[in-house]
């Protein structure tokens, strides 16, 4: 998690943390419009640094399933036809896309906005000769 200004009043410089007040996986709900706790953050007081360490927050697994099916048939002794099928995502579950919003205090904060791509499902018809 990073502030979105300079508290510390460095200028230019590394991203500044808020405070860690509570654990913001414990009791999260865990929806896309809210992944984890964002009251467990808090803005440090004025000329200080946040205490909030790296990866304190868990982001969403990936659950990921493929499936390719292929079927050469011979037409005579020099050609032959290939079908294959491929599909992506077959249980068509939604994973979420890259991490929740991070910066604290932002409408975005702590919120997913996008997810990877759904169920896909391409066909390819070869003959080779």
């Amino acid at each position: 998690m990073i502030l979105p200004t300079d508290n510390a009043n460095i200028g230019a410089g590394p991203p500044q943390r808020p405070n860690l007040i509570a654990d913001p996986n414990a009791n999260a709900p865990q929806t896309a419009q809210r992944w984890f706790n964002t009251s467990a953050f808090q803005m440090p007081a004025q000329f200080t640094f946040g205490n909030a360490g790296r990866n304190v927050v868990f982001g969403d697994g990936e659950a990921n399933v493929d499936v390719s099916v292929r079927k050469e048939t011979a037409i005579n002794e020099r050609s032959r036809v290939e079908f294959r099928a491929e599909i992506f995502n077959v249980l068509n579950h939604t994973n979420l896309a890259d991490v929740p919003g991070r910066t604290a205090f932002t409408p975005a904060f702590g919120r997913y906005t996008s997810a990877q791509s759904s169920r896909q499902i391409p066909f390819a018809l070869k003959l080779l000769f």
